[in-house]
């Protein structure tokens, strides 16, 4: 069995995305539904359960106390993930586990994924770099980066394995997607483990993501799956998704059937990753990004697609004369 594993919870925008990824793997998904079982930790049940219809859907409740011990004595948001796929694993013994952020959608059937499972082999979103490349990250956005490559540089850390010394050459993998097998829950002693070691002196918000990072890498095959699923971490990204699902998901969508529910996601998936490229949220954004690095013949491009889609925002127009007038002044 391969178990569908997924957290949501907090606000309604939040129950919407987690909406999102679960009817998307169930719209692409080809293989028998007895195969899969979808596991949602969340605090409001009851939010899903009459828009799920009849998917194998179970409910783990999450109250403030479950989720405080969650977070763990370093207090870390990110630590519940770790606890979650414990669980997971715990709840169906032998089960293989396809883990998902809440910010993330299914754009292609996931059974030939599922089907590459093997005990030696795992699975992370995508390789993002090399722990190397945050030495020179530009201050002070990349403190914590810089810090986390400190410690690992200057200390071992102990895992089950004794103590095991990593550095600029070990990698981080998104761990927005995970596919775990069965034999992974071996290993999450050790994601505690290193988690729990560098998060209190680095203050590194991926702490978790990269304690995964070094474990799969180090105790298994590691190899990617983006191919399967769309990511969406980037917090322009979110606000698109999060305008476009409250009018998607509202108003009579708890009536509507099981297997139009299925296609509108699918829909939805097919047209996310274009919409992402042109709407007016993200053309402001790239505007915005592509001034502040000084690109500014980018900057301008962008910011002019975005005037000619939505010509009257204050706030935009200001932005771009403040940067013109940098512009100018460094010419």
């Amino acid at each position: 069995m391969h178990l569908l594993v997924l957290q949501s919870f907090g606000k309604e925008s939040e129950y919407r995305r987690a909406l999102l990824t679960i009817l998307s793997f169930w719209a692409w998904y080809s293989g028998p539904a007895e195969r899969v079982r979808t596991v949602l930790f969340t605090d409001q049940p009851e939010f899903f359960k009459p828009l799920v219809g009849d998917l194998p859907v179970e409910y783990v409740q999450l109250t403030p106390e479950k989720i405080k011990v969650m977070r763990g004595g370093i207090d870390f948001l990110h630590r519940m993930k770790i606890a979650v796929i414990e669980e997971a694993f715990h709840l169906h013994p032998g089960a293989d586990i396809l883990y998902v952020d809440s910010d993330t959608f299914f754009t292609r059937d996931a059974l030939t994924w599922m089907e590459s499972f093997r005990p030696g082999r795992s699975f992370m979103h995508l390789l993002e770099y090399q722990f190397g490349e945050c030495r020179d990250m530009p201050l002070p956005a990349g403190e914590t980066f810089r810090a986390y490559l400190n410690y690992l540089e200057n200390n071992k850390l102990h895992t089950s394995k004794g103590e095991e010394q990593f550095g600029a050459h070990s990698e981080s993998w998104n761990a927005g997607v995970m596919g775990l097998p069965a034999k992974a829950s071996a290993w999450i002693s050790d994601v505690y483990a290193i988690t729990e070691q560098s998060y209190p002196s680095t203050l590194n918000h991926a702490s978790e993501q990269y304690a995964f990072s070094l474990v799969l890498k180090t105790r298994s095959e590691l190899l990617p799956c983006d191919q399967y699923v769309y990511h969406y971490w980037y917090r322009v990204k979110k606000q698109i998704v999060d305008l476009l699902l409250a009018e998607a998901f509202s108003g009579d969508f708890q009536r509507v059937p099981l297997a139009d529910k299925l296609q509108l996601a699918k829909q939805l998936t097919q047209q996310l990753p274009e919409t992402f490229e042109h709407h007016i949220l993200m053309l402001r954004d790239n505007a915005v990004q592509a001034f502040t690095d000084n690109r500014f013949t980018e900057g301008y491009r962008h910011a002019f697609r975005a005037l000619s889609k939505s010509p009257f925002n204050p706030q935009f127009i200001k932005d771009v004369l403040y940067h013109a007038k940098r512009h100018l002044a460094s010419s």
